[in-house]
């Protein structure tokens, strides 16, 4: 095997619960990095009412990075206001440069301070940490990634306190060149199936009790919310596409940040052109010679990451107060009890961010909670653990 080729041969678990036992990670070689990123002071953006930004730009990262190694497969988590990438050594100058390149990028289209890293697996060793993963087959199509170990918190750590070396951190370059290809957001904000939609983050304690007490959550999440397909936040019925400005925008100012307004005007009159496109392929559920537009919504509902695991537990459910209260409850006492801290935010919908491989089965949506989703759920987390 070689190390590109050492995340695509890992065999998958197929149960997302699976993700809370040791056997299911594998050691990431010595030779690869960690690429962090993490929106600076996101909660404000939020606050005014651009979480959509946040996440636009946090997807920009992956994008960017996969579009690297690309055809290497990488595993790569989106948390909300930032992202974790995972490459091959020898991707990590192109990596850099890309990276420099979304700085510059989410300071001049969104007026956001991106801060980025690449750091080396052998250096997250040395600190007495490790770098684990994992891959869930989520459905026929698409294959998520998992982290535990903590070295990918590690980084993320040191990136937001500024205690990594100098040499592992990215520096903005307007000069500098990224591709965003197959990032995509066209959806409006999606409607509870239920009565809410909750962004749930879960940190357990300690390293050896920590997968044992993930464990324990995710049986006790199931219990309340029951299995995937009653608490997705993303379903089929509540799907639409948007032709409003302040949504196109975020597609227009990954792509076109240098431009002019004449030239951005253009491509939104371009995207709005290919939305419409999109709603009449989708609405008759036409099949064109690549894609059956008919399968299309199924497909994307199949392929969202509602729930993952990157060393903390990350969740966006739709369920009822009561639910989410019995959640709470439970997660209170276990937080009491020293066993892990928590924070949760509470909207009426949901928010996607896609990355388009292919129309045709291979695309991926990145999903968080409307108004604040997953940094407003870690807000609420460090503020618990201050008290």
């Amino acid at each position: 095997m070689t190390t590109d080729s050492f995340y695509g041969s890992i065999e998958p678990v197929d149960n997302f619960e699976q993700l809370a036992l040791g056997t299911s990670y594998v050691p990431v070689p010595d030779d690869w990095w960690v690429v962090a990123a993490d929106v600076k002071n996101s909660t404000a953006a939020i606050d005014g009412g651009r979480y959509k930004h946040v996440n636009t730009v946090g997807v920009s990262v992956i994008a960017a990075v996969r579009n690297v190694a690309r055809p290497v497969e990488v595993p790569y988590v989106f948390g909300g206001d930032g992202a974790v990438v995972l490459v091959p050594e020898r991707f990590v100058p192109a990596c850099r440069q890309a990276l420099s390149a979304t700085i510059a990028m989410a300071h001049a289209s969104f007026d956001l301070t991106l801060r980025a890293c690449v750091t080396p697996v052998s250096w997250v060793r040395s600190q007495g940490l490790d770098v684990l993963v994992a891959r869930h087959r989520v459905s026929a199509h698409y294959l998520q990634c998992a982290l535990f170990g903590g070295g990918a918190s590690l980084v993320e750590r040191r990136l937001k306190d500024g205690g990594l070396p100098e040499a592992f951190q990215v520096k903005p370059d307007p000069g500098a060149a990224a591709d965003y290809r197959g990032l995509e957001c066209r959806w409006s904000e999606i409607p509870s199936p239920h009565d809410e939609t909750v962004a749930v983050i879960v940190n357990a304690e300690g390293h050896d009790a920590a997968l044992t007490t993930y464990s324990e959550v995710m049986g006790q999440i199931r219990r309340i919310y029951g299995e995937a397909e009653e608490c997705r936040p993303v379903v089929e019925e509540g799907l639409q596409v948007t032709t409003a400005r302040a949504v196109l925008d975020n597609e227009v100012g990954l792509r076109e940040w240098r431009a002019g307004n004449l030239r951005r005007w253009l491509v939104r009159l371009r995207l709005r052109r290919d939305v419409l496109i999109g709603w009449v392929l989708l609405r008759f559920g036409v099949r064109t010679r690549s894609t059956d537009w008919g399968a299309y919504k199924t497909d994307l509902v199949a392929n969202t990451d509602f729930r993952k695991f990157d060393g903390s537990l990350r969740l966006v459910l739709s369920g009822s107060a009561q639910q989410r209260e019995e959640l709470t409850g439970y997660l209170a006492g276990c937080r009491a009890e020293g066993r892990l801290a928590f924070g949760m935010h509470v909207a009426k919908a949901a928010v996607m961010t896609c990355l388009i491989e292919e129309r045709q089965s291979a695309h991926f949506h990145f999903v968080d909670g409307a108004g604040g989703g997953y940094a407003a759920a870690a807000l609420s987390m460090k503020r618990s653990v201050a008290h």
